[in-house]
C-alpha cells in the first residue's frame, strides 16, 4: 500500500514540475525589429501580453521605421505612434529611477475607441560595438 502512495506523490510531483518548466511563449521577430528599429537598442522581451494575428505581423514587418513617429516625451516617457489604417500601434519607453535600463512596452489599438492592448515588454539595452577592422 506504501508503495501506491509513493508512485502516486510521485507522479504528482513529477507532473507538477513538468507544468512548471512549460516554454514561455517567444515574442515574434516583427515585435522584435520594429522596437530595436524605432528606438535604436537591443530589444531584450520579458513578456508577451496579447498573441498577434497574422496581419499584425504583417503590417509591424513591412512598416519602415520612418513611418513611426518622432519621438514625443510626457513626464518621465517617451513615446512613438504607427498609425495603419484604423489600426495604432504605440511604443511607450520609460526609465524608472532604480532600474539600470529603460523598459518598453508596445501596444496596439485595434480601432481609435478601443482600449490600448499590450504586446510586448522589455528592457532595451545598448546594441555591442561592433567591431572594427
Amino acid at each position: 500500500m506504501k508503495r501506491f502512495l509513493f508512485a502516486g506523490l510521485f507522479s504528482l510531483f513529477a507532473g507538477a514540475a513538468m507544468a512548471q518548466t512549460k516554454p514561455a511563449q517567444t515574442t515574434p521577430p516583427a515585435v522584435v525589429s520594429a522596437i530595436e528599429g524605432v528606438s535604436g537598442k537591443r530589444f531584450v522581451p520579458d513578456t508577451l501580453y496579447a498573441a498577434l494575428s497574422d496581419d499584425d505581423k504583417t503590417l509591424l514587418g513591412q512598416q519602415a521605421v520612418a513611418n513611426w513617429s518622432l519621438a514625443q516625451e510626457s513626464g518621465g516617457m517617451t513615446f512613438h505612434n504607427l498609425v495603419v489604417g484604423t489600426r495604432s500601434y504605440q511604443l511607450l519607453i520609460t526609465k524608472s529611477p532604480k532600474a539600470e535600463f529603460p523598459t518598453a512596452t508596445l501596444l496596439r489599438y485595434a480601432d481609435p475607441k478601443a482600449k490600448p492592448e499590450p504586446i510586448a515588454r522589455g528592457t532595451l539595452r545598448p546594441r555591442p560595438a561592433e567591431k572594427a577592422d
